[in-house]
C-alpha cells in the first residue's frame, strides 16, 4: 500500500499544469548597474540645483558689489572736484567765469557764472518770470538749497522789502539788513538764518528793477559768502 502512495512515490504523482520556468519569461531582476545609473542622475540633478542657487547668490553679491563700487568711484570724484574747486580761489573762478546774457524780453541782463559750476535757467515768459541757478559740481533741482539762485518776477519792491524788514525786526531774529548796491542800482541785502525751515545761514539782496525785482540769493553764506558777493559785483542790470 505503501508503495502506491504517490507521496512516497514522486514519479507516480498525478500530472497536471506545471509552474512557467522564470526564465522563459524574460524577467530579469533590478540589476546594481540600473540602480547605480538612477543614483547618478539624482545626484547629477541635485549638482545642477546647487549650481544654479550659487550663481544666483554669487549675482546677487555681485551686483552689491558693482554698487558698491560706483558708489565709491563717485564719492571719490565728487570729493576730488571739490578739492579741485577748493583750490581755485574765488578771483580765478570769476575771472574766467561763463556769462549768462538773459534774452531781451528779460531785460538783457549778464551774470558771470563761476568756473567749474553747473548752471541751469527756466524761463517764464507768460508771466516775465526767469530763475536761474548755480551750484558746484551738479544742479540738483529738486532741492531747494542752492549756492546761488537768481529770480526775476513782477512784485512790489517795497512791499517785499517790508516783509524782509519787518522779519528783521522781530525779537530773537539774527537776520541783519543793509543797503547794497548791484549794477548802479540800490537795494537792500539781507544776511541771517532767513528761512527757518533749514536754520542755515543765507544772504538775500534784492534789487528794484522796472516794473520787476531782481532776488539774488545763496543759502550758504558762510562758505560762500565771498563768491556770491563777487557774482553781484559782475553782474550788469539794464535800469
Amino acid at each position: 500500500m505503501e508503495a502506491n502512495n504517490p507521496l512516497n512515490n514522486p514519479t507516480s504523482a498525478p500530472s497536471g499544469p506545471s509552474l512557467p520556468n522564470p526564465s522563459a519569461l524574460n524577467l530579469t531582476p533590478p540589476t546594481k548597474k540600473k540602480t547605480g545609473l538612477i543614483l547618478a542622475i539624482g545626484f547629477g540633478i541635485g549638482i545642477v540645483v546647487l549650481l544654479l542657487v550659487a550663481l544666483i547668490v554669487v549675482s546677487g553679491n555681485s551686483s552689491k558689489t558693482k554698487k558698491a563700487d560706483l558708489d565709491a568711484q563717485y564719492q571719490k570724484g565728487l570729493t576730488q572736484g571739490v578739492a579741485d574747486q577748493t583750490v581755485v580761489s574765488n578771483n580765478e573762478l570769476l575771472a574766467q567765469a561763463y556769462v549768462y546774457k538773459s534774452p531781451p524780453e528779460f531785460g538783457s541782463f549778464e551774470i558771470p557764472i563761476p568756473k567749474l559750476w553747473s548752471s541751469a535757467v527756466e524761463p517764464k515768459p507768460t508771466d516775465g518770470t526767469i530763475i536761474g541757478y548755480a551750484d558746484p559740481n551738479y544742479i540738483d533741482l529738486e532741492s531747494d538749497f542752492h549756492k546761488f539762485k537768481l529770480q526775476l518776477k513782477r512784485a512790489d519792491y517795497d512791499k517785499v522789502i517790508k516783509e524782509y524788514d519787518d522779519k528783521s525786526k522781530k525779537i530773537g531774529s539774527n537776520i541783519k539788513a543793509t543797503d547794497f548796491t548791484v549794477s548802479g542800482i540800490t537795494g537792500r541785502k539781507y544776511v541771517g538764518i532767513i528761512d527757518d525751515k533749514n536754520k542755515q545761514k543765507s544772504e538775500v539782496v534784492i534789487i528794484p528793477l522796472r516794473e520787476k525785482i531782481m532776488i539774488f540769493s545763496t543759502d550758504d553764506a558762510d562758505n560762500y559768502g565771498a563768491i556770491f558777493e563777487g557774482i553781484l559785483k559782475g553782474t550788469k542790470l539794464v535800469p
